[in-house]
């Protein structure tokens, strides 16, 4: 190499040195918000809006990969790629979240990583996409360290680039609330995908993480527990010697489509729904979420827990709840209930699995325990789980109370209307995809419709006392960002109060063969439980108590985005709240004075509708009929702890078909496990001995 072609490559290194510096982290930033946002705009609109902000993001991926410098220049510059690779996949992600949940990328969502690839694995493209970005970067790293040039190594101003790079990342760390205030860094609660506009994805991040650990509230203390719980008046009649049957049914992204006044339908979607509401005790419930999230709704039912008093984005089934909780579960059982869960999706899901035994249900049916199930297009029909429910009422002499979760209405919606449809749509202003969503969610709730017409007329037939609670989880994700509510002209966009109304707000109805009452509330989801208790008339815990002093006031809604509006007494917000803490995270001092209302171990939780049980066991012709209790479809049959050929013939039996090189042997183990998609064992019986005659 000559003197000038050496001079040359130095002069290049060393501008290739400079550019990397300063514009690895830029692109690194552009590239993931761009990624998150979906548009190149979105980039120059938050420049303008928020330039210091854009700069704090900047000097923060300036830290991580620079941090690096002192590395050899190709190490250096191989590190940098991965960075640019790694945060590029982040806002990529966040973007398709957003399209498939409603929200974007929260910190809180690393608690749901088996629910996030399961979602994944529903959309081949997401995985087509993380591939390519994968291979692309491999790519380039290859090229790197091939055709970047060598030169020597020196020290000079590596040192000082490095130590500012870990100066800036030990400030974001341990002095993050004084560039909070330097910075005016807001965190837009209300709504993650506004607080990443303004605060980019990262720093926006790093504000949720903020508060994901609830701290204790500053009155809280043991005589403050005794007071709020002697102030507590019970404000409806319990009678303990009813106990009608209680049914909860939480209907995946039902809705009222005919709230969108400008869309012309031409046929109601959900009569039957429509005519109990016209009888009975109805009204509407603000969720917590919208569009996704429905453990959160869930939680909310079924323990009088608000979500509000969270960060934004925590789901408390993935990280708060691993005690006994004091549940409606719990407290039926008090009274002599069965408690029985149901859903037609994975167990395993917002953990569902651990998180209904901590909340003292008997036994949890899930997808895994239905037999050949009918699905309707990705998801198992809402037929089927009206008949586990009738079957589970038959099938305990207890009175019950079941909590139904269905999954037929779950989205994405097709943007390509299904020829079957029955009911169309029209609208001047949707588009055509727009009307082939709303067409296809619309026509989905009315088979949801007839389900639960038929749940109501077969429990019409049962000479027992029964209580139905109907409602929706949150409003369905009709386009990404809310496009089809904007087309239609349901909201108007500015992520106004009047708008948040009306994304939050599902509908609920009642149904009971023992009363003639009919009543409106407008209430929030954590209110659920308390109205349930009273239309049933049954007696509920310190905190169902709490809330019920509430029901039938005008203002029973709790709205961490919008406290003003709704018009909360402050106080009745801080006794809730310590409440709350004192049962979730605290000392539990309700306790003390409530001994009568602690949960307990709930050591007899199953998830199936009972245990699975070996009575007897045959070897006929090399093949094993085993006799026992509570067989499904899903079961396989394992001798000597290996699994062989199954064949499911009913409930109480069962054929083991590869048994036929075990004739010669005169003793073997056998025993009956059912494995989910997580190749984890959910279902095992016992061991049963076979010994040859």
């Amino acid at each position: 190499m000559s003197k000038r072609t050496g001079k040359n490559v130095k002069i290049l290194i060393s501008r290739l040195k400079i550019s990397c510096l300063f514009l690895g982290p830029l692109m690194a930033l552009v590239f993931m918000n761009v990624l998150n946002s979906g548009n190149v705009s979105g980039i120059f609109i938050w420049l303008v809006k928020f330039p210091h902000i854009f700069f704090l993001n900047y000097l923060l991926l300036f830290g991580i990969i620079n941090i690096f410098i002192l590395l050899p220049f190709r190490v250096y510059l191989t590190t940098s790629s991965i960075f640019l690779i790694l945060f590029s996949i982040l806002g990529f992600i966040s973007r398709q979240k957003m399209a498939i949940k409603g929200t974007p990328l929260l910190p809180s969502d690393i608690f749901l990583i088996k629910e996030a690839f399961k979602v994944a694995g529903s959309f081949t493209s997401i995985y087509i996409y993380l591939t390519l970005l994968c291979l692309i970067a491999i790519f380039i790293i290859l090229l790197l360290l091939k055709h970047t040039p060598k030169h020597k190594y020196r020290w000079s101003s590596r040192v000082v680039i490095s130590l500012l790079s870990l100066i800036l990342l030990f400030n974001f760390y341990f002095n993050f609330g004084f560039i909070q205030k330097a910075f005016g860094l807001e965190t837009i609660n209300y709504s993650p995908k506004i607080n990443y506009e303004q605060n980019g994805l990262l720093v926006g991040m790093i504000l949720n993480t903020q508060n994901l650990n609830v701290d204790e509230p500053i009155d809280y203390r043991s005589e403050n527990i005794k007071q709020i719980l002697e102030n507590i008046e019970v404000a409806y009649e319990v009678e303990p010697d009813f106990n009608p049957n209680i049914i909860m049914v939480m209907s995946e992204a039902f809705w009222d489509p005919l709230l969108m006044t400008n869309v012309t339908f031409s046929q109601d979607p959900i009569p039957f729904f429509r005519s109990l509401q016209q009888t009975r005790t109805n009204g509407t419930m603000l969720s917590p979420v919208y569009g996704g999230g429905t453990a959160n709704t869930e939680m909310e039912a079924l323990t009088g827990f608000s979500t509000h008093f969270f960060a934004n984005g925590v789901v408390p089934y993935a990280k708060y709840i691993n005690k006994p909780l004091e549940a409606l579960p719990f407290i039926l059982k008090r009274q002599g209930y069965a408690a029985t869960a149901i859903h037609t999706y994975d167990n395993w899901f917002y953990s569902r699995n651990s998180v209904y035994e901590k909340l003292g249900f008997d036994k949890f049916i899930s997808k895994e325990f239905f037999n050949d199930p009918e699905y309707k297009g990705s998801y198992i029909r809402d037929t089927e789980l009206t008949q586990k429910i009738l079957t589970a009422i038959q099938a305990t002499e207890q009175p019950d109370f079941i909590f139904a979760l269905s999954m037929q209405a779950h989205g994405p919606y097709p943007s390509e209307e299904n020829p079957e449809n029955t009911i169309s749509v029209s609208c001047d202003t949707l588009s055509s995809s727009g009307q082939a969503i709303l067409s296809n969610y619309v026509n989905t709730i009315n088979d949801v419709d007839k389900s639960l017409a038929r749940l109501i007329q077969e429990l019409e037939q049962i000479e027992e006392p029964t209580l139905v609670i109907f409602f929706g989880d949150h409003l369905p994700l009709l386009g990404e960002d809310y496009s089809v509510y904007k087309e239609a002209g349901f909201i108007n966009g500015d992520n106004s109060y009047q708008d948040y109304q009306k994304l939050y707000s599902v509908p609920y109805v009642t149904w009971d063969n023992y009363s003639t009452s009919k009543q409106y509330y407008r209430l929030s989801a954590n209110f659920l439980g308390p109205l349930t208790l009273q239309l049933a008339k049954k007696e509920g815990g310190p905190l169902m108590d709490f809330l019920s002093q509430f029901l039938g006031k005008d203002k029973v809604i709790i709205n961490s985005n919008y406290w003003s509006q709704e018009e909360i007494s402050p106080l009745m917000l801080e006794h809730y709240k310590v409440l709350q803490y004192d049962l979730m995270f605290g000392e539990e001092y309700t306790y003390q004075f409530r001994p009568e209302n602690r949960p307990w171990e709930n050591k007899n939780f199953v998830l199936g509708e009972g245990a699975t049980i070996i009575n007897k066991v045959d070897l006929t012709d090399g093949c094993l009929f085993i006799q026992g209790e509570n067989f499904v479809q899903k079961h396989t049959v394992y001798i000597n702890d290996n699994p062989v050929e199954t064949d499911y013939i009913d409930a109480q039996n069962i054929k083991a078909s590869g048994a036929k090189n075990l004739k010669n042997k005169n003793e073997f183990r056998v025993q009956v496990k059912l494995v989910d998609s997580q190749q984890n064992v959910i279902s095992e019986s016992n061991n049963y001995t076979f010994q040859s005659p």
